[in-house]
């Protein structure tokens, strides 16, 4: 595992399961930070962020602060893939039926988040929750 130099961030990363060999140390200390600041999420965040593919999207004033991620007792799982710079996050339930998925770009203070679906297939469409 290639983990971010500031130990605290180590600490975290290896609490959480973070697997990060296709991930920058950088975009680590930037997702520790986006989940921990409300003001720093915000303007990290390209409004209007895309959600899907029929061209919705998530709107600044509807935002609700995404919070650190949490397994809840291994009945979620989380991967990150590093797609050419692009670095993609997809969170799902273990039976697979809750999916997330976020998209980062690198910036010139960070990151920023392009895109965000969930997706609830019971529903077959968006589950609005962002919990």
């Amino acid at each position: 595992f290639l983990l971010s130099c500031k130990s605290d961030n180590s600490t975290a990363a290896s609490q959480e399961g973070l697997i990060t060999q296709d991930v920058p140390s950088d975009f680590l200390d930037f997702y520790f930070k986006f989940h921990s600041d409300s003001l720093y999420q915000v303007s990290h965040i390209v409004f209007p962020l895309k959600q899907m593919e029929n061209g919705e999207s998530w709107q600044k004033e509807d935002w609700r602060m995404h919070k650190p991620y949490d397994d809840h007792d291994g009945q979620y799982r989380r991967q990150f893939t590093n797609l050419s710079g692009i670095i993609i996050e997809k969170i799902s339930d273990i039976s697979g039926i809750y999916t997330m998925e976020r998209r980062y770009i690198k910036s010139k203070d960070g990151y920023d988040l392009i895109f965000y679906k969930v997706v609830n297939a019971f529903n077959n469409s968006p589950d609005w929750d962002r919990g």
